[in-house]
């Protein structure tokens, strides 16, 4: 025991034990600023993680915006072109209508000028062919008339009045003289008077 009324052997035993205590603490110490100095590490990696995240991100909606205007600007163009075909082509539409309605115009005009003259042709052929027919019938009913009176032996200016209307349905049977019915064949039909044929050619 020492002067001051202390044992040396329990000082030292108590110092040894703070000794070991403040070892245990600086240890501990240690061990926990590594644990914060981890912790920290792993903080920043996380920010870092994030921060890299957050600019993923906003490369992605960047990214999806600018895809988003292109692909509206693309549908913009698109539906411009689209109009912009289907007014040409109403245009081209209604140009081939105007022209379509002035050809038929000028058709139906052209139609319409004819119309007149090819009436008044078609009037024309028509007396034509009625003049044509009298004619044919008086010239057929002037051959009949003179084919009946050579067989008769008489002039077509000569004959009855009744005879001639019925000369050419019927031959009238004559009691004659046998010097004219000999003489009749001396009579053809040729020697009437041209007159007499104009007659019946003409009227």
């Amino acid at each position: 025991m020492g002067s001051g009324g202390y044992d040396k052997e329990e000082v030292d035993a108590f110092l040894d034990v703070i000794a070991d205590d403040l070892e245990k603490l600086i240890n501990r110490n240690k061990q926990l600023e590594e644990a914060v100095a981890g912790m920290e590490r792993k903080v920043a990696q996380f920010d870092e993680m994030q921060k890299t995240l957050q600019t993923a991100l906003m490369n992605a909606q960047k990214s999806a915006g600018n895809i988003l205007q292109e692909a509206r600007s693309q549908a913009a163009a698109i539906i411009k072109k689209a109009q912009e075909r289907s007014e040409r082509i109403l245009e081209d539409m209604e140009r081939e209508k105007a022209h379509m309605l002035s050809s038929f115009s000028a058709i139906r005009d052209q139609i319409v000028q004819q119309i007149s003259p090819m009436r008044e042709l078609l009037l024309k052929s028509q007396s034509l062919l009625i003049e044509y027919e009298e004619y044919a019938t008086k010239a057929d009913l002037a051959a009949a008339a003179e084919s009946s009176e050579a067989e008769k032996g008489f002039p077509a200016e000569e004959r009855p009045a009744e005879e001639a209307g019925t000369a050419a349905e019927k031959p009238a049977v004559v009691d004659e003289p046998a010097e004219e019915k000999e003489g009749s064949d001396e009579l053809p039909a040729a020697e009437t008077p041209a007159e007499e044929k104009g007659k019946y050619v003409w009227e």
